[in-house]
């Protein structure tokens, strides 16, 4: 049974705030309108997609300035690493592909036709195939397995109306993708190309992340202002949680320990405990804009991306 938590006040008596106790700096001319961006996984490098001006970009974040990027049109949106790290995958929403940028020499190495308006994208954890979200132009979606070493569509797997969004597990490779339409998240078993579950979410569900053990995703809904948390064994909702207004970026700390929330609408930042051992939470304040959210491999840094001023904000101990 899903239990909803009409009222949690302790989240209204928060103090904006920093959590981490020191003035956040920011790294400014992130392109223009970032969107979605990823840390490598020695936390020395962001990239990121610049929506506006269509370019993919690599950040420096020792030195806080972009230290690359390259042209690949087609406003791109979410995009996924290889395991190796090798390559980006990137969906172009207005080019109905995903663009394959190679890391090394950050030239385009393949354009893959994934529809007709993909947004995101997913690799699952042996590395071998890349998932994108495509909304379509109908009230029909599409989900696209990619084979990344072929660099071709092997498979597809059709949604409901609205997906945007999608993270896969770690532990079951099960996927997830979120249903704008529908305010549901389906599940997907990529071996079997089907649809093998549906669960009910808040109103609008915008951002999506998996603990690293798999247990638990928690999905952001925009619209309700709220957090849900699904037990990803038992593929049903646990709990919602009120967060603030449009909630849209979602990530969980590499230690498991703590989910963090991008309140678009609130221009605030919730962290929560993501064993759910208790509800207290700590909130502080960010950037106007502000729409995704990372945290570093060594869980001491968070790192918010903000459209509208075209930065990202770091906070440190």
């Amino acid at each position: 049974m899903k239990i909803r938590h009409s009222v949690i006040f302790l989240f209204m008596a928060l103090t904006l705030a920093p959590v981490f106790g020191s003035t956040p700096v920011r790294i400014n001319k992130v392109g223009k309108a970032p969107n979605f961006f990823m840390l490598s996984r020695d936390g020395s490098r962001a990239y990121v997609t610049s929506f506006s001006d269509g370019r993919f970009l690599e950040v420096d974040l020792q030195r806080r300035v972009v230290s690359r990027n390259v042209f690949i049109g087609g406003s791109p949106l979410g995009f996924a690493l290889s395991y190796d790290e090798n390559l980006a995958l990137i969906a172009c929403r207005d080019a109905g592909r995903t663009t394959i940028v190679d890391l090394e020499t950050f030239n385009i190495v393949a354009d893959v036709s994934t529809g007709t308006r993909p947004n995101t994208v997913a690799v699952d954890p042996r590395g071998y195939f890349a998932y994108v979200v495509d909304s379509g132009r109908t009230n029909t979606g599409i989900l696209h397995i990619l084979d990344i070493r072929e660099r071709s569509v092997t498979g597809t797997v059709r949604l409901g109306a609205s997906p945007f969004g999608i993270a896969v597990s770690p532990v079951s490779e099960q996927v997830f993708v979120l249903m704008g339409g529908t305010n549901e998240v389906w599940i997907i078993d990529p071996g079997k190309q089907a649809v093998v579950g549906k669960i009910s979410v808040g109103d609008g569900p915008d951002g999506i992340a998996v603990t690293p053990d798999g247990k638990r995703v928690f999905v952001a809904n925009s619209r309700t202002g709220d957090l849900t948390v699904i037990d990803a064994e038992a593929l049903r909702a646990q709990i919602t949680i009120p967060v603030g207004k449009m909630p849209f970026g979602v990530a969980v700390s590499p230690d498991g320990k703590h989910v963090f929330v991008v309140n678009t609408g609130s221009r605030s930042l919730t962290m929560l405990p993501a064993d759910l051992g208790d509800l207290s939470g700590e909130v502080f304040a960010i950037d106007k804009g502000s729409t995704d959210v990372k945290v570093s491999p060594d869980n001491k840094t968070v790192y918010v991306l903000s459209e509208s001023e075209n930065s990202i904000r770091i906070i440190s101990p």
